[in-house]
């Protein structure tokens, strides 16, 4: 009903009466006020007018009413603890693949190695609940996949080249523009859902952020939408996960790759490998030739890239 309010306001030329809606939408002027109160609550700035309702200013957020189609999967907060924790909560209880999770604000939101995941005012905050029909093995190369998704929606929507650190970093000349997060649960013969969880510096003020940080509108001058954003990576990751086309992800995501041919350490929970990046493995792992000449392949880590006296120097953290 919000979608239907809001195409009536954006195509009326004059202001649009609380009996015109109500009749053209077949439901009661009480019901077009409070519409049109939660409307103004979350941000529109709708003016009420002796002749009706205006609207003049839209926020731009990824409500589930200008989401299309996907809007009953969106669930939109302007506050959680993490919106990856919010998400498990819906997997675990069967919800339907691509149900997401989005929140204008975390409080509680975490990167890799349970790192703090910041959540400023701006970003695009989301976790969405994947059901791929992948084996088990496969599992890795969803954030890679995530990752080269990402990078083209930017660039076909607002003319952004994107380069990628293994495993889960979008930079942009070296500054920290997105983050990806992933958190399965499986059976020993299939995966049961794979949560995608994504911070991505969008609005965000990031003047004076160290490690040093960019956001998209900064980066383009056309005008930026997180709902765009959103919808064009789900387009594109439902497309790829519909064809189960996780095979050739690793050949797209090395032509973009900061990480290949630099001296790095990587920190897993257990242990830490320092040494040049080689390669990714087709199962997505890093292939890491340490100083003795031997070839150590990683899975999940944190990547740190080192200068040329294989120094480790931190990235920026995510947002």
């Amino acid at each position: 009903m919000k979608a239907k309010i809001l195409a009536h306001l954006q195509q009326a030329d004059t202001p649009a009466s609380g009996e015109r809606l109500s009749k053209r939408l077949g439901v009661s002027r009480v019901a077009v006020w409070k519409h049109m109160r939660q409307l103004q609550e979350v941000g529109y700035l709708i003016e009420t007018t002796p002749k009706g309702y205006r609207l003049v200013r839209a926020p731009d957020a990824p409500f589930p009413w200008v989401m299309g189609d996907r809007g009953p999967l969106v669930h939109y907060h302007l506050e959680l603890p993490s919106t990856m924790d919010a998400a498990m909560t819906l997997a675990r209880k069967g919800c339907p693949a691509f149900t997401t999770v989005v929140a204008e604000r975390q409080t509680k939101g975490r990167g890799r190695l349970q790192r703090r995941w910041q959540s400023t005012p701006g970003g695009l905050y989301f976790t969405m609940v994947l059901r791929p029909r992948i084996a088990l093995a496969e599992a890795p190369l969803v954030n890679l996949a995530a990752a080269v998704d990402l990078a083209d929606t930017l660039h076909d929507l607002y003319a952004v080249d994107v380069q990628l650190k293994w495993p889960n970093d979008l930079l942009v000349e070296g500054r920290k523009l997105s983050g990806i997060l992933s958190q399965m649960a499986a059976e020993p013969d299939r995966i049961d859902f794979i949560n995608l969880g994504i911070g991505i510096n969008v609005h965000n003020d990031t003047r004076g952020v160290k490690p040093s940080a960019v956001a998209v509108a900064v980066l383009t001058d056309r005008s930026v939408s997180r709902a765009r954003i959103l919808e064009g990576f789900w387009e594109r990751l439902a497309l790829r996960l519909a064809g189960d086309r996780l095979d050739g992800v690793v050949d797209q995501w090395k032509p973009r790759a900061v990480t290949l041919g630099r001296m790095v350490t990587v920190q897993t929970l257990t242990d830490k490998v320092s040494g040049r990046a080689l390669d990714v493995a087709p199962d997505g792992a890093l292939v890491v030739e340490t100083e003795t000449g031997r070839h150590v392949k990683v899975l999940y880590g944190d990547c740190f890239h080192g200068d040329s006296n294989t120094k480790a120097t931190r990235l920026p953290a995510s947002r």
